[in-house]
């Protein structure tokens, strides 16, 4: 009996790491979301780059311990989109307008201009009371960075606030960003260098948050309403076309929800050889620790233009077949 429980401990220690790596291969929202170091990820309000098979997330480094006077913007890299390595504080930014105490460095996207070669950071920038209201522009040779400040500006002469991204099955680039004055949100397309941006198309919805896929033939876009940190139910249109006409706003999940106290920052959408996933990537914020916001990411229910996020629970994908499978047993 004594060497069948010593053989079978044996075996116990000999699968343990497998037992562990398997468990990590999954996607828990809302819950403390680690890289392959055990450290809090810090990519809140980020965004995905795909490039040369690997994901890049980028996103606001909320570190307490962060000098207060600069802003930081972190990278993690992964094949699988479960295991993130940290790649290293991509931009560590002084105040680059003088925009005073508590300037703010929202929404980082990192966009790969294949014509060019080069990686460009875009950001919400503005001061403490919002009036700014402007992108910034941060250019680097590598995707890891680091990335330099080149300029900010406020897209087609508008204001610009919540920041998202978007590149088309064609490759082509596009930077959503919400106008407060035009009570709507713009989806425009990147100039040839990424540096500036030409008007696509403008959404007469006072959304933030904005994210859009283009999926089995029909753009779908996602929006949250403005109620600063506070969650709320966020909405969904789709369309033909980037210039419209799109269908009136619908609830992305039930009312009662609230969204799942989450907000929406991209829309991923993942090809594989045998499906397509479409990740809706969202932020649940914590304002007073804002290091500690957590990510609710979940495959979303979608087709013939209708688009629903389930309610949170684990989950795994396959990036090679695109199949991705909710794991209930594990709630």
């Amino acid at each position: 009996m004594r060497s069948k429980i010593l053989s079978l401990t044996l075996l116990v220690l000999l699968l343990a790491p497998f037992i562990l790596r398997a468990e990590q291969g999954v996607i828990r929202p809302g819950e403390s979301w680690r890289d392959t170091h055990g450290r809090l990820i810090q990519a809140h309000g980020g965004g995905i780059t795909f490039w040369k098979g690997v994901y890049y997330w980028f996103g606001e480094d909320r570190t307490p311990s962060n000098d207060p006077e600069k802003r930081y913007v972190s990278c993690y890299s992964s094949r699988d989109l479960m295991h993130w390595s940290f790649g290293g504080e991509v931009l560590v930014l002084s105040d680059p307008e003088h925009l005073g105490p508590k300037w703010v460095l929202e929404r980082p996207k990192v966009f790969a201009n294949s014509r060019t070669g080069k990686f460009i950071l875009y950001a919400h920038l503005d001061d403490a009371h919002y009036k700014f209201a402007r992108v910034m522009v941060a250019v680097s040779n590598r995707i890891e960075g680091p990335y330099k400040y080149v300029k900010s500006y406020r897209p087609l002469g508008e204001e610009s606030r919540d920041i998202g991204q978007f590149v088309d099955d064609d490759g082509s680039s596009y930077l959503i960003f919400e106008s407060r004055p035009t009570r709507g949100f713009f989806v425009a397309r990147l100039t040839g260098d990424f540096l500036n941006v030409e008007r696509t198309c403008f959404i007469p919805a006072p959304l933030e948050g904005g994210a859009l896929v283009h999926y089995r033939g029909l753009y779908y876009v996602v929006g949250s309403h403005m109620t600063g940190w506070q969650p709320n139910p966020n909405v969904y249109a789709t369309a033909a076309s980037l210039a419209g006409p799109w269908t009136d706003f619908r609830p992305l999940a039930p009312l009662a929800a609230n969204n799942y106290d989450s907000q929406s920052t991209m829309l991923l959408k993942v090809a594989g050889l045998k499906a397509t996933t479409v990740i809706f990537m969202a932020d649940e914020w914590r304002p007073r620790k804002l290091w500690d916001s957590r990510y609710l990411w979940m495959p979303l229910e979608m087709g013939k233009g209708k688009m629903h996020l389930p309610s949170p629970q684990p989950w795994t994908i396959d990036v090679e077949t695109g199949e991705s499978a909710l794991l209930t047993s594990l709630r």
